[in-house]
């Protein structure tokens, strides 16, 4: 019976075309292939493995994976705690401070703890759910003291103001955690009020999401008493300066070759032989010969006109 089985196999394979050989071994080597294919572990990047900041700050502590599985998940822990405190993208603490910093088809799983305290300070552990034991580690140190301020002011505005226009200054000061409580303007030295004189106004409002003050000083009308230095400082004590002048563009300018009425005709007469005189040293200068012989004779002949009639 194994022997006509075999017979009518043998039979089979001989009657089949030439091509058809070649496909069945393709087939079975695809799928020895595909059955052979390994397995590959996730790796963890390269990132920062020991981090300091100052307390109040947004600590960043880093975890990159590649080749992660669609089974896998990443898992953040302090080394000393024996419950998770983030589990893929899901926060297990009631510490709103801790967060998980995340985008898809991205390898960054960054742990991220908002105004971080002396108490977060330890060892942290990134873990990826597999058999194997993968694990990185990152120390977290907080300073017990806030980050130095920086001076975080500046002022806008124009260098220079025509009279009677009106001025605009605007002063931006940030905090560190949180917006300046104030501003205060002065001008050389002493604080401006609203108060004090009509037509000066301060506005001021907080941008909470930039930390931001702003305060904006107009003055509607400037005088000529207007022009100095202008000083914002914030309630932080940062300071900045700008110095401002007052252009009086209502002086009268005698437009360039303009007549005047109540002229000496004498005066006419002496203006106009000199520009002839001019003119012909000019052409003798840079004109040919006979052009410039000329030129000559006609100007001689028109600043005698102008002398015999002011005679």
């Amino acid at each position: 019976m194994l022997t006509r089985t075999f017979g009518y196999l043998v039979t089979w394979y001989n009657l089949l075309p030439p091509f058809a050989t070649i496909y069945f071994i393709l087939y079975i080597m695809l799928g020895v292939i595909h059955g052979s294919r390994t397995y590959r572990l996730p790796e963890y990047c390269d990132t920062h493995s020991n981090v300091t900041y100052y307390k109040g700050d947004r600590a960043i502590l880093q975890c990159c994976v590649k080749y992660l599985g669609t089974k896998q998940v990443v898992i953040w822990k302090k080394v000393n705690e024996n419950f998770a405190l983030t589990y893929g993208e899901m926060v297990f603490v009631s510490d709103p401070d801790f967060d998980v910093d995340h985008l898809p088809h991205r390898d960054e799983w960054n742990l991220i703890i908002s105004n971080v305290q002396p108490l977060h300070a330890g060892l942290y552990e990134c873990q990826i759910s597999t058999k194997e034991d993968l694990r990185k580690y990152v120390q977290l140190n907080v300073l017990d003291e806030p980050a130095p301020r920086k001076n975080a002011i500046s002022i806008e505005g124009p260098q220079f103001v025509d009279k009677g226009k009106k001025l605009v200054l605007t002063c931006n000061a940030t905090g560190q955690m949180f917006p300046p409580e104030d501003i205060d303007w002065f001008k050389d030295g002493q604080k401006i009020k609203e108060s004090e004189r009509k037509g000066i106004s301060i506005a001021k409002f907080r941008i909470a999401k930039t930390k931001m003050l702003h305060s904006q000083m107009e003055i509607d009308k400037a005088d000529m008493s207007d022009k100095g230095i202008y000083i914002c400082r914030s309630s932080d004590l940062a300071i900045t300066s700008t110095n401002v002048i007052v252009l009086n563009a209502e002086t009268n300018v005698i437009k360039r070759g303009g007549g005047n009425l109540n002229a000496n005709p004498s005066d006419s007469g002496a203006s106009a032989s000199t520009s002839a005189a001019c003119s012909i040293a000019l052409i003798l200068q840079n004109g040919n010969t006979l052009t410039s012989v000329l030129t000559m004779l006609c100007c001689v002949f028109v600043t005698l006109q102008v002398c015999y009639r002011t005679l």
